[in-house]
């Protein structure tokens, strides 16, 4: 089945400081903080699903400021008993899955971290297309 769910637990942004000099902007790839295992009903069905917990961070510096994002993505897999057990012994799941996962959460939440760094006047965390003239 693959993916079920995502969700933003928590959002944090601060402008940081007046910057002097070029700012540099950096998004880290997304850690996975724990991975657990939990019931679910779905369609009248009960369901094991793993529930993946975890956080993105974009730092601006010199100036401090930050965009970090936290939450939760939910996620089905035949094989969802060997990642959690390798989750549990090693910290780490298979590349395959791992991959996926992976992109889907820095996807979503580099698009929150544009609308963030926007409202906080902020540079964007990436590149924005431009129109110029020929």
């Amino acid at each position: 089945m693959g993916i079920l769910s995502f969700r933003i637990a928590n959002i944090e942004g601060s402008i940081g400081g007046v910057p002097k000099g070029e700012l540099k902007i950096s998004s880290s790839l997304p850690k996975i903080k724990n991975i657990v295992e939990k019931d679910l009903e779905i369609a009248g069905n009960k369901t094991k699903v793993l529930v993946i917990e975890f956080e993105s961070k974009t730092k601006y510096e010199p100036t401090n400021a930050k965009i970090n994002i936290g939450g939760e993505l939910l996620y089905t897999d035949k094989n969802q008993e060997e990642i959690l057990i390798q989750w549990k012994k090693e910290k780490k799941f298979d590349e395959k899955t791992s991959l996926k996962v992976i992109n889907y959460i820095f996807k979503k939440c580099l698009v929150q971290s544009v609308k963030i760094a926007d409202d906080l006047q902020l540079p964007s965390p990436m590149k924005m297309p431009e129109l110029v003239k020929k």
